[in-house]
């Protein structure tokens, strides 16, 4: 569990740079992107615990994780 949860919120602020700008001026989205990878990867360990040590899963986990929270948090706020 782990092995993903910290190269998830590490791709979290890499995805909140590519599609949001820098961070001190999208702590918001920081945030939302953080909680989004750490979901993630709480629900890759609920449903799919094998994939736990999975390089390219975990990755993938952590991008998808950060990109929901924020298009969640876009969502909530209207903007998307």
């Amino acid at each position: 569990m782990s092995d993903i949860l910290l190269p998830a919120i590490f791709t979290a602020f890499t995805m909140v740079r590519v599609l949001k700008g820098p961070w001190l001026r999208n702590p918001q989205y920081l945030a939302y992107g953080i909680l989004g990878a750490i979901v993630g990867a709480l629900l890759l360990h609920a449903f799919w615990p094998a994939y736990d040590d999975d390089v390219i899963v975990g990755g993938g986990t952590g991008i998808f994780g950060s990109w929901a929270g924020m298009a969640l948090f876009d969502a909530i706020l209207g903007v998307a």
